[in-house]
């Protein structure tokens, strides 16, 4: 039954949000502009409860490249890029920073965690270039399908498939599939494999 009453109150919270999710996206597409996506997505990323997440979801499957309505994006939370993917049943928690990604299926994602669009994506090289410039580079970060990464962390490189994440991690190179990471840099702990060979 419950699944139900979701769905009906998606429903009766997709349509108010469509206007502002076809407007950011239309302004994308033929203006190659993100100023309304950017706009609404902080907008939408300050309303409270079960209602604001339903809203976030409504208006990221209207805007992002794919994403689905079953996501789950706590308050405070903002995607920043409007070419990012979203896997089904996802969770990110409280006050997250999202930049370009391709996240799986079932992940987890706690709380106050950025994710950048990539380890390089400001140029500093030249110190007399202002740092304002327009030469920022941006790369996919890819997070795998069934990965828990942990609060406080910060994401800066693909992180694998079924994957853990230690609290306050910095991922700067990537992650294989069945491992426990953490540290500043991350490290692999152990691989989750081996732990469930020997239980």
């Amino acid at each position: 039954m419950r699944p139900v009453i979701k769905a009906i109150i998606i429903g009766f919270i997709f349509v108010p949000v469509l206007p502002f999710g076809l407007a950011a996206r239309l302004a994308h597409r033929l203006l190659g502009s993100a100023l309304l996506f950017d706009t609404f997505a902080q907008a939408v990323s300050l309303v409270p409860g079960k209602l604001g997440s339903y809203t976030r979801a409504c208006y990221y499957k209207q805007t992002l490249r794919k994403t689905y309505l079953d996501i789950d994006l706590a308050f405070g939370t903002i995607v920043t890029k409007i070419e990012s993917s979203i896997g089904h049943r996802v969770y990110i928690g409280l006050y997250c920073s999202v930049g370009y990604c391709d996240i799986g299926d079932d992940v987890v994602i706690a709380n106050n965690i950025s994710i950048l669009s990539g380890s390089a994506q400001h140029n500093f090289e030249n110190p007399d270039r202002p740092i304002f410039d327009d030469s920022d580079s941006f790369t996919m970060m890819r997070i795998g399908h069934d990965t828990f990464v942990g609060d406080q962390s910060v994401i800066m490189a693909d992180v694998g498939h079924h994957t853990i994440i230690g609290a306050g991690t910095i991922v700067t190179k990537p992650l294989p599939d069945y491992v426990v990471a953490v540290g500043n840099p991350a490290r692999v702990l152990k691989s989750r494999r081996e732990q469930s060979e020997t239980d």
